[in-house]
């Protein structure tokens, strides 16, 4: 039935192989995904799909660097005030729209109030808490119209200088100014409209260099270069964005010169890609993370025991060997090895399964008669969902699953393409989770998004609560000292390891496969980082 299945999709993709012209052969880029998109507004756009597609179309004020540093894009420069509660930023002149229009500071100012509007569905607001005003504005009763403020948090000085003022000195303020997530919306398309459900979404406009030209759910993306461009025509004349929820048919396309870039292959192909001729492979260090998560608030994973049994349940280390093939970093919480904020003195859970059957003994569960646990005459039956399109996360989920068996824990897959998934994952509608989950290159938007308990309809979807996690990350991001940071940070791990709240699995490798005769990619060591790249990307035919 399997074999069925995947030959069947094989057929569908090398048919959809005849969408990219001949005569276009080595001037387009046909890039392989996984998922499809959900929304093309990097306001709104919640997951990584939407992110990588969005990149190209949307350019933000700033962008990193390969060492992760910001640096101007259409922010031709900045200076900070000395106390750094000021931010001015000078704009690039003569940079214009997909349509046109020119490019002004109004632009920026209406996508950061948008982004504080609390009656659009964003993810990304508690990244800009440090706004002057950000109460009043986000306020859920009555919020506040920048006109009313005493100080307005962004000020259009003029067409090319936009301002921000902070209420408190913030050391990641740089930090979320640069793309997937910060892209710059246009306001003469956009105000007055309701940008949770506005048609843009699905047909954008964007400063970036390739411009929207269509977008097909389930098959395909489409996008031309901007000729006009202010960093100049990217070399490529399209990129074509294909949809391809499976990892086999994906590496098939490849070798068949159906898709020009993929990331994530199947682990166990990656040897083979590499002594492929015709391709090559790219291997980055990575900030997301892979975790097995549950929602803390249902029982029995509000009980710490119970949490920690399940860390204990699980051989991490063998999971990387054997489905990651050494491809990851093991995951002692939020911050990656590589990062600043990272406490080497932090360990993950041991693989310990007797200690993990103990605790759950001591939580009050008992055998039955089918091996699997009880309590109060429930069994300890749960289900976990995961993005059946990663073939790594895939995999993980299946050993994850036998792992909680070997202690009497029964855990049922339930894979979901992935729109669905994200769908179901901000909605909190799950008990248990395996993800590979986007992380920012700058501490805070993540850590505080995710585990403080104000964000419980944000990022917080698995409803963690603990208020010394939440006094941690508020001094560590109302401080541009990255010395304060850190000993903030620190404590958070160390808190956050104590809590359980996760299995934290691994940071994956990033592993890209392209083929050769295109030049010029970087994979700067962040989520996606490949795809700021795409506009220096060209085709040598060698």
């Amino acid at each position: 039935m399997i074999q069925s299945i995947v030959l069947a999709a094989l057929v569908v993709a090398l048919t959809l192989t005849g969408l990219r012209p001949a005569a276009a052969a080595g001037r387009d880029m046909v890039v392989g995904l996984s998922g499809d998109a959900t929304s093309l507004n990097p306001i709104i756009a919640t997951d990584s799909m939407s992110y990588i597609v969005e990149w190209p179309v949307f350019d933000s004020l700033l962008e990193l660097d390969q060492s992760l540093n910001v640096k101007p894009l259409l922010a031709e420069s900045w200076e900070t005030s000395r106390d750094g509660l000021t931010y001015t930023f000078k704009l690039k002149k003569g940079v214009t729209w997909h349509d046109g229009k020119p490019f002004t500071a109004r632009d920026v100012a209406f996508t950061f109030y948008s982004v504080l509007d609390p009656k659009v569905t964003t993810p990304h607001r508690a990244y800009f808490d440090a706004l002057a005003g950000f109460p009043e504005l986000t306020a859920k009763e009555n919020p506040k119209r920048p006109e009313e403020l005493a100080v307005r948090p962004i000020e259009v000085v003029d067409d090319h200088t936009v301002r921000f003022r902070l209420r408190y000195p913030s050391g990641s303020f740089l930090a979320v100014l640069v793309n997937p997530r910060a892209g710059i919306v246009p306001e003469h398309l956009l105000k007055g409209a309701d940008l949770n459900t506005a048609e843009f979404n699905r047909k954008p406009v964007g400063t970036g260099p390739f411009k929207f030209v269509e977008w097909r759910r389930g098959e395909r993306i489409v996008m031309e270069a901007n000729d006009k461009y202010h960093g100049g025509r990217p070399a490529l004349n399209r990129l074509i964005f294909r949809i391809i929820p499976d990892g086999v048919v994906l590496v098939q396309e490849l070798r068949a010169g159906g898709v020009d870039l993929m990331e994530n292959p199947p682990l166990t192909e990656v040897a083979r890609l590499k002594q492929t001729a015709g391709l090559k492979v790219l291997v980055a260090d990575n900030t997301s993370y892979t975790y097995f998560g549950w929602r803390q608030d249902l029982v029995p994973f509000n009980d710490v025991r119970v949490r920690r049994a399940l860390n204990h349940a699980i051989d991490v280390p063998s999971i990387i060997k054997e489905v990651l093939q050494g491809y990851a970093a093991l995951s002692a919480g939020q911050f990656s090895p590589s990062s600043w904020a990272y406490d080497a003195s932090v360990k993950p859970y041991a693989y310990d399964p007797a200690r993990a059957k103990a605790l759950l003994a001591e939580a009050g569960f008992k055998p039955g008669a089918d091996g699997v646990l009880v309590k109060d005459g429930k069994p300890f039956s749960f289900s976990i969902r995961h993005d059946v399109a990663n073939p790594t996360v895939k995999d993980t989920a299946v050993i994850v699953q036998e792992y909680l068996k070997r202690v009497g824990v029964d855990a049922r897959l339930e894979p979901l393409d992935w729109p669905t998934f994200v769908k179901k994952l901000f909605a909190s509608e799950f008990e248990g989770i395996v993800v590979n989950w986007t992380n920012h290159h700058d501490p805070d938007p993540f850590a505080y998004t995710i585990w403080h308990s104000s964000q419980w309809k944000g990022r917080n979807f698995a409803h963690y609560k603990n208020a010394r996690v939440d006094e941690l990350l508020e001094q560590a991001r109302r401080t541009a000292v990255v010395a304060e940071r850190k000993k903030a940070y620190a404590e958070f791990s160390k808190v956050l390891m104590e809590d359980a709240p996760y299995v934290f699995l691994y940071f994956p490798q990033q592993v890209y496969v392209t083929r050769q005769g295109y030049e010029g990619f970087v994979a700067i060591p962040t989520f996606a980082g490949v795809y700021q790249s795409l506009k220096a990307v060209r085709w040598t035919g060698k």
